[in-house]
């Protein structure tokens, strides 16, 4: 088959791979150049981590996810992530980490939970004082989210795939399985892949009714040279507070030998914003608010300079208190796949292959919708 992807991300790309790995001829439409720096995608890195709260189907699937990466790996020869595991802590006794915890255990998966004598003492370089719940978990790392991209978009020239940046589409004839391109001309395949992040709903209208773009800033830190090798031996980090929270990538050495910088972030979605007219310029009040939520849980945080802000666009559920993925035949011959809220990247290797054990009949397209949205690991 001919299968056109319009956007060149995770999911796009994810799903180029292992359709191209299937014998597919694959066409990647990308609006701007390919990584796409506007793209959500492309960022120095993206958490892998294995604790969901309720969200059991998630937490399973970070299974297959990593199995998933590891195919991924041996076709590029190269591992691009690092492993850190991952530290959740709340200052609250019965959320997000409480019920994390209790999943992570009932499934069987390791874990190790910390009171604050035992947080203290592992972790000097985050306050123990007035966390109710912790816990560290062997398995989480580092995506290196920008050079996997590139890494990617290079594997599927090398494997004859069709990459087009700076290539916008108009519409789509999901019936047809056809687009339109801004350009001017018209180009026909099998069948159509939506993979266009906070763009998607212009495409395909009716995802729009299930997503919306939500505008985010993350705060990238510098730190002293201390600070730097005990942070590069630290696990990521997961903090629930009583009012809000933050999470934490720490610094990690790519295979390249370059670090990446202490990243700060949230998990507010703004839910407003355009990703097509935004100048993607961070001020300092919003960095410094995002920086900020760390004061208190991270020890002599006027040792840590908060160096730039950057903007990304996520799409997120509509519904409250909701983060589930998207994916959703659009017509006979094309579909949409949203891998939404801020925590897709990690699954991008695992559903790039389910939507090709689709696309094959291996796995039904309701079967396909469920695993995306967490419902069937």
């Amino acid at each position: 088959m001919h299968i056109l992807i319009v956007g060149a991300g995770i999911a796009g790309l994810g799903a180029a791979w292992a359709l191209v790995r299937d014998g597919h001829r694959v066409t990647v439409l990308e609006q701007g150049p390919i990584p796409n720096p506007r793209g959500t995608s492309v960022d120095s890195h993206r958490l892998i981590r294995r604790a969901y709260g309720a969200e059991t189907g998630y937490m399973r699937l970070i299974t297959h996810a990593y199995a998933a990466w590891d195919r991924l790996w041996a076709d590029l020869g190269v591992r691009l992530c690092v492993d850190t595991g991952a530290l959740s802590m709340s200052a609250l006794a019965n959320d997000w980490v409480a019920t994390s915890l209790k999943a992570l255990r009932d499934d069987g998966f390791a874990v190790e939970e910390l009171d604050a004598r035992r947080l203290a003492a592992r972790f000097p370089l985050v306050e123990s004082q007035g966390i109710a719940a912790a816990f560290y978990s062997p398995d989480g790392g580092v995506l290196l989210a920008d050079r996997i991209v590139a890494a990617l978009a290079r594997w599927l020239t090398d494997k004859g795939a069709s990459l087009r940046p700076d290539t916008r589409v108009a519409a789509i004839d999901a019936d047809a399985g056809s687009v339109t391109l801004a350009g001017g001309g018209r180009l026909v395949a099998d069948l159509v892949l939506v993979a266009a992040g906070a763009w998607v709903a212009a495409l395909a209208p009716s995802v729009a009714a299930r997503v919306e773009p939500s505008r985010q800033v993350v705060a990238y830190v510098d730190l002293p040279d201390d600070l730097a090798r005990a942070w590069a031996a630290h696990p990521s980090l997961l903090c629930a507070e009583r009012t809000t929270g933050f999470y934490l990538v720490p610094p990690v050495m790519a295979p390249d030998g370059t670090q990446t910088r202490l990243k700060i972030g949230d998990h507010l979605f703004s839910r407003s914003g355009d990703a097509e007219s935004d100048p993607r310029i961070a001020s300092t009040e919003e960095t410094r608010a995002v920086f900020e939520q760390a004061r208190g849980r991270l020890r002599d945080l006027d040792r840590y300079r908060l160096a730039e802000g950057k903007v990304c666009y996520y799409t997120v559920d509509r519904r409250p208190g909701r983060e589930t993925f998207q994916s959703l035949m659009l017509g006979k011959a094309a579909w949409a796949m949203s891998n939404c809220s801020g925590h897709g990247f990690k699954f991008g290797a695992c559903l790039g292959e389910a939507f090709a054990d689709m696309v094959a009949g291996r796995r039904s397209a309701d079967a396909f919708t469920r695993y995306a949205a967490g419902e069937a690991p």
